[in-house]
Formats: structure tokens, sequence, C-alpha cells
């Protein structure tokens, strides 16, 4: 009797380690991490998801979520996102926070995006202004004042092409 146990321990043990358990994965890259406060500030966000964790490569520009399942893992994004940062995914089943706003405008005052230091705001500033139509973008701490003929969609597609997101103030 004792032997049949410990073999059904054995074979529990055994069927335990041998388990997989499912893990959602999602990429995202060319995200903008110019410094340590703009990787800790991903890493942080993403700490506040529970059953997410977080691996950011500044060099490669890239976040890497693992997560318990597909909610934990959009959640994720949403908190990256919502921090003001914005990436292309490897995964179509997950996609970041994009703004729906369109139209022309002569001026806009652009607000949410992530801008700790003089890395961000350069790269703010060269992404607005790369934008067709734009004549003049000034970058403070907490927005971005765009002037010019511009359709506001090709201005908040150029901050999530660099990394950024962002929307417009009411």
């Amino acid at each position: 009797m004792k032997l049949l146990v410990s073999c059904f321990v054995l074979l529990i043990f055994s069927f335990l380690s041998n388990a997989t358990f499912a893990v959602t994965k999602v990429t995202l890259s060319g995200v903008h991490i110019c410094c340590a406060t703009c990787q800790e500030t991903i890493e942080h966000a993403v700490l506040g998801v529970k059953g997410a964790n977080v691996k950011v490569d500044r060099d490669a520009k890239t976040v890497a979520i693992s997560a318990r399942d597909d909610a934990a893992a959009q959640e994720a994004l949403d908190a990256v996102a919502n921090d003001g940062f914005y990436g292309k995914t490897d995964n179509n089943k997950f996609g970041m926070k994009a703004s729906t706003v369109d139209g022309k405008l002569s001026s806009a005052e652009l607000v949410g995006f992530h801008n700790c230091c003089g890395g961000c705001s350069s790269s703010i500033e060269n992404a607005v202004e790369s934008a067709i139509g734009v004549q003049a973008a000034t970058v403070s701490n907490r927005s971005c004042l765009v002037k010019g003929d511009f359709n506001v969609m090709s201005v908040l597609k150029a901050m999530n092409d660099a990394g950024f997101s962002a929307s417009v103030k009411k």
C-alpha cells in the first residue's frame, strides 16, 4: 500500500512539473525610451497590472509584456499608453490605444504624452513638425502647442510613430 501511495505521489509531481501554463506574450517595438526615467515609467505602469510582467530594452526600444491571460496583457498595454508611450505590437490580437480625432486644424494642444527630459522633448518636437502642414510645435513639460494648417490625425500618427501616445486637449 505504501508503495502504491508513493507511486501515486510521484506520478502527481511528475504531471505537475511537466504541465504547461498559458502565458500571453506581446512585444511592443518603436517605443520612445531615451533614458532611465522613460524605462522606469513603463515598468511602473505595468507593475500596477495584476498578473503582468514587463522587460524593457532601451537599446532595442522594445517593451516585452508577459501576462497570465489576454485581458491582463491588454490592460498592461493600456497602462503603457495611459503613461504616454506607444509601440507597434507583434501580436495582432492586441493593440495600443490610438486617438481617433480627425480633421483639419490651425492649432491644437496635444496632451497625455510622456515627457521627462530633453530627449523626449526633442523627439516630440521633431515628430510633430514632421507632419504635413505643421508650421510650429512648442513643447512644454505637459503639452505641445501645434500651429499651422494640418490634419490632426497626421500629427497624432507622427507622435505614435515616434513612440508616444497623445491626445488632443478639448
